[in-house]
């Protein structure tokens, strides 16, 4: 077989895959809530007064009505935050009105650090400013006063659970050692 045929056909298998990848991510990042399709209004001076209520929180992410894999929006009646610490897998929710939902409100807000202004991921076709705002308005006291609270609730559920994991573990191992000598041979 001639090498530059083999080049050829090389060439054009990767060329395939590379197109097939890159619709795969356009189409992704088209849909409803997709990466292609929201856009950051976090610096907006209008919503500085949310960002000033909510830059003290202990949280690097608040999710209201984001849309799922299917374009659906869920949880019409809760914020879901998510602290910043790394390593450390709880979520807290907030209870809100579903009066917002109604109107169509859904973001996701995310932040890198606390000290970090918040980015408010929306999507400009589907959501009304005026809209969004309100809410923003509307959820940032209740957050404010509810998330420490539940956020050390929540922290405190997780470490009585590990307690009782690692309890668990080691009763498990203490009788694993009783059984290893306890059969007469």
């Amino acid at each position: 077989m001639n090498k530059h045929s083999s080049t050829k056909v090389f060439v054009i298998i990767s060329a395939t895959v590379a197109l097939g990848i890159g619709v795969g991510v356009v189409s992704i990042g088209l849909k409803k809530g997709g990466f292609l399709t929201t856009s950051d209004v976090g610096g907006l001076p209008e919503l500085a007064q949310v960002q000033e209520q909510l830059r003290p929180l202990e949280a690097c992410s608040l999710t209201y009505q984001m849309r799922d894999k299917r374009g659906q929006r869920k949880h019409p009646d809760a914020v879901f935050i998510q602290p910043c610490t790394r390593g450390e897998y709880i979520s807290v929710v907030i209870d809100v009105p579903k009066t917002w939902a109604a109107r169509g409100v859904g973001f996701e807000m995310t932040r890198g650090s606390m000290t970090e202004p918040w980015e408010i991921l929306v999507e400009k076709k589907e959501v009304p400013f005026p809209d969004l705002k309100e809410a923003l308005e509307h959820f940032a006291p209740l957050i404010v006063a509810s998330y420490p609270e539940r956020l050390r609730e929540r922290r405190g559920g997780a470490s009585e659970m590990e307690r009782q994991l690692n309890e668990q573990r080691r009763m498990e191992q203490e009788r694993k050692e009783r059984a290893k000598g306890s059969y007469p041979e």
